[in-house]
């Protein structure tokens, strides 16, 4: 029989011992989809039928290859007579009847006469061992052992195979490091959750389970007395990130200092306190410090921050650059619980370069602050370089396609606080370019009306004030949304409202955490639902509410906005910032100028 073509998924390119078990499993009387689900990673019900045959055509066609004349046994249910296994023993018919001493000859014809044997039970219990036996035959010249060389589209199904390729999971040793990774490790798969993602681990595991890591109970980290105990961050409530407290610098060191910290954790929270102008850079900042604590502590045999050298400089950057496994966490767990460790994974090229620019300012500030005699990083060439692999001219932007597919499902979708919101958030910063957190802190008396026209006035990065033109399109979306909340227009809405507001109380504002998921969701829904190309819907798995701030500056440099208007719009320090960001003007005139000189 040959494998159905037409079906619209292929399960089965190469036999693996799983399929045998599958067979045995579903012939012994297990449901075939409990069997399938069990033994071929299936994950929808309506997937284990395809599945299931198209595990029967495969052995069957080995079957019939090797001449083997039962191949029709392969896929078949035999039962057998419930009348055969009420029957009672011979032992148990010589005491039910009082038959010993009885001879042996005598007993069996007794007993043939009593229970006849059942031509159709001993026909299945025959056909049952020889398609066992034909199954246990095949599966020792048929089925492969998986290797970690192998690809993936060899040993998942087709659906499931294009979306680990496309994620860059391409061989099963790919896969089973992205797994032992830990975490979110599916994040970068299209329309795969949680469950999908744990139904694929478990199929993996089963394949070759020798590549999946074993699990540890927790991140210890060593010290000079043992292993690391977490302690409760000086400001308990507002730090983030539990950062060890290592031993007090020299006493000699204390009383030239202008801090009143004793020890390398005081000193970081005093910076923090210092320099971070809110709560997103204090968080970075923190995450930055703790982790070159941590490493001090466990690779420079405890060092403090004062003890470290240029050496130690040096060598923590390439620690940045290839972070061991043990350092990065395999589950999602507070720092200082079983499973975390200071990295959730490997860190891009600027990634390395944001951490190393902290650091050098952590001890830029401590020096001046006469907490640290010295500072190495002077002496370092702190520069990592470009990522090879980087698209200069790629932004994190939602293309016209995109926001309009976006826009049209949000408008399809049945009215709703949610739905209200969602369209107010893409139309407003489409057109205006607010970061997240300006946006969360805007209130209504942030908005006049000008001779020049609407604007507001934006409290934004480094606590500085900034004033923002508001265009049409974001001033009648606004409008839209004051009057669906039920406060009136711009002109007669209570001023001390906020301009965004929870979706239970049009009064009451919400927060970063609450935003950034409102826009994720609704991005997710609307792209999956969307007909754009699979390499944009990839894209645009990652999109977040920032992604809306750079469509706006990728949406006026199209449309030919000047460099310097984006720059006062946008709140960057520099008009270099801008250009850096969203360089394709400088780079059209580039282009237009050689082209006329060399054509």
């Amino acid at each position: 029989m040959a494998t159905n073509t037409s079906r619209k998924s292929i399960f089965v390119r190469r036999l693996g011992r799983h399929h045998f078990a599958h067979l045995r499993a579903f012939s012994e009387g297990l449901d075939v989809q409990a069997s399938a689900k069990r033994y071929l990673g299936i994950e929808h019900g309506h997937e284990a039928k395809t599945a299931h045959m198209q595990t029967v055509d495969a052995v069957r066609m080995v079957a019939r290859r090797r001449g083997e004349s039962a191949w029709r046994l392969i896929g078949l249910r035999i039962t057998l007579s419930v009348a055969t296994g009420a029957q009672p023993s011979l032992d148990d018919f010589i005491a039910e009847q009082n038959l010993d001493g009885w001879s042996e000859a005598e007993v069996a014809e007794m007993y043939l006469d009593a229970y006849p044997p059942d031509k159709k039970s001993q026909r299945r219990e025959k056909l049952r061992a020889r398609q066992l036996q034909l199954l246990k035959s095949l599966e020792g010249v048929a089925a492969e052992t998986p290797l970690p060389s192998d690809l993936i589209s060899g040993w998942f199904d087709d659906v499931t195979a294009n979306k680990l390729i496309s994620a860059g999971m391409v061989t099963m040793a790919d896969l089973g490091t992205k797994i032992a990774v830990g975490g979110a490790w599916f994040g970068t798969l299209p329309a795969v959750g949680r469950t999908k993602a744990t139904r694929i681990k478990n199929y993996f595991e089963m394949l070759l389970p020798q590549l999946v890591a074993p699990k540890t109970a927790s991140f210890a980290l060593a010290t000079n007395h043992g292993l690391f105990a977490p302690v409760p961050p000086l400001e308990s409530a507002q730090s983030l990130i539990v950062l060890p407290r290592p031993a007090l610098p020299p006493l000699a060191t204390l009383p030239t200092s202008m801090l009143s910290a004793r020890s390398d954790q005081e000193a970081v929270e005093s910076w923090i306190a210092a320099r971070a102008g809110s709560m997103l850079t204090a968080t970075a900042y923190r995450r930055e410090a703790m982790r070159l604590l941590l490493w001090l502590q466990n690779e420079c045999l405890g060092k403090t921050l004062s003890q470290m050298n240029v050496d130690d400089c040096g060598n923590y950057m390439a620690f940045l650059q290839a972070i061991p496994a043990k350092w990065i966490s395999r589950v999602h767990a507070k720092p200082g619980a079983p499973g975390w460790a200071p990295f959730k994974g490997p860190l891009s090229r600027k990634s390395q370069a944001q951490a190393i620019v902290i650091i050098a300012a952590l001890f830029a500030w401590l020096q001046s602050a006469r907490y640290l005699p010295t500072n190495p990083w002077l002496l370092v060439n702190q520069k990592t370089g470009d990522d090879v692999s980087e698209k200069m001219l790629d932004t994190k932007a939602l293309s016209e396609a995109a926001m309009q597919e976006i826009l049209t499902f949000i408008e399809a979708q049945a009215p709703s606080p949610s739905r209200t919101r969602i369209r107010f958030i893409l139309r407003f910063l489409e057109s205006v370019g607010l970061r997240s957190a300006e946006l969360i802190n805007a209130r209504l008396e942030d908005f006049r009306l000008e001779p020049e026209g609407w604007v507001m006035q934006v409290h934004g990065k480094g606590a500085k004030n900034r004033i923002a033109a508001v265009p049409g399109q974001a001033i009648e979306a606004l409008q839209q949304y004051l009057a669906l909340r039920g406060v009136g227009s711009l002109q007669s809405a209570p001023p001390q409202a906020p301009l965004l507001a929870s979706t239970l109380d049009p009064m009451e504002p919400i927060g970063y955490q609450a935003l950034y998921e409102h826009v994720r969701g609704w991005f997710y829904k609307a792209i999956s639902a969307s007909a754009l190309p699979l390499n944009e819907r990839l894209k645009l798995s990652g999109a977040s509410t920032h992604w809306l701030r750079h469509t706006f500056g990728t949406r006026a440099i199209a449309r030919e906005v000047p460099l310097d208007v984006i720059q006062a719009q946008m709140g960057h320090a520099s008009i270099q910032t801008t250009t850096a960001i969203y360089g394709r003007a400088p780079i059209k005139r580039r282009v237009d100028e050689l082209g006329k000189a060399f054509a």
